[in-house]
């Protein structure tokens, strides 16, 4: 982890938060950790995924999560991601409601409405907040490695310049992720990025023959740049949940017996 992001605790729940976002009066945001919750066994301790756990205990943890860090447990959105590149936006009539499920096939999320939470799960993929501060509107994005090769996070930019957006005013934080250090694929894969990025993210061999290491920060920071985002305004927290599955949920890590964490953000009305 560098220095824009840092750790905050508040009534014993630990989320991982961005500087400069923290600097926007009016936003709220945060990427969760495992600390802070009531969650069990392989979930310990603040799962999100009610796939994994009975709805009494993963509201407990939203409920929990949202008080730490101002979100509105009300009025929250989210989607049935299944690794896609589609990018919905969510309206005001969800205010209000609870947690929603905006679609399904969906992995991406923007809104221009105050009061509004957006929520994205992962644990090893990439999660991404956006703010542009200026005309307020905001976007979560869960980008795995196919939604990187795809383009999610230029697809969820060009969805805030059509509620207002200017991409040059648009900050970007990369929360935890499986690291460059930790994320290894083979060929066809590895084929995927070159296809994608070609010498802008070159192959790095691994220690097993026909392997390669690919970087999901670097790859997301190029797509970003790609809509618009200047570079100084894309902030990578650089924290590894392969290695720090002791705070964070890694699929791989763990061969899938493990919670979700989420990324939020949300505008004070």
């Amino acid at each position: 982890m560098n220095d824009l992001f840092y750790i905050q605790e508040s009534e014993g729940v630990q989320t991982l938060k961005c500087r400069p976002f923290e600097e926007i009066p009016f936003l709220r945001h945060g990427f969760s950790t495992k600390r802070g919750g009531i969650s069990r066994g392989d979930y310990a301790s603040m799962n999100f995924s009610t796939n994994k756990e009975s709805q009494e205990i993963v509201d407990e943890n939203y409920r929990r999560f949202c008080a730490a860090n101002g979100l509105p447990l009300e009025s929250l959105a989210l989607t049935q991601q299944t690794h896609t590149t589609c990018v919905r936006e969510a309206e005001g009539f969800l205010k209000g409601k609870g947690r929603t499920i905006v679609g399904n096939d969906v992995d991406g999320l923007v809104t221009k409405e105050q009061g509004l939470g957006l929520i994205c799960f992962t644990a090893d993929c990439v999660p991404i907040l956006l703010v542009d501060p200026k005309a307020k509107v905001i976007g979560a994005v869960h980008s795995g490695w196919r939604g990187t090769v795809g383009g999610i996070g230029k697809k969820a930019i060009e969805r805030m310049v059509a509620l207002g957006a200017e991409p040059q005013n648009i900050l970007a934080a990369i929360g935890p992720s499986i690291g460059p250090c930790s994320f290894e694929v083979g060929p066809e894969v590895q084929k995927e990025f070159d296809t994608a990025f070609g010498g802008r993210l070159p192959a790095v061999p691994s220690d097993r023959a026909g392997h390669t290491m690919v970087d999901l920060w670097s790859a997301n920071e190029w797509v970003l740049r790609d809509g618009g985002v200047a570079k100084e305004h894309i902030f990578k927290a650089e924290v590894c949940t392969f290695c720090e599955h002791a705070l964070y949920y890694s699929h791989r890590y763990t061969n899938g017996r493990r919670g979700s964490l989420i990324g939020s953000i949300a505008m004070e009305e």
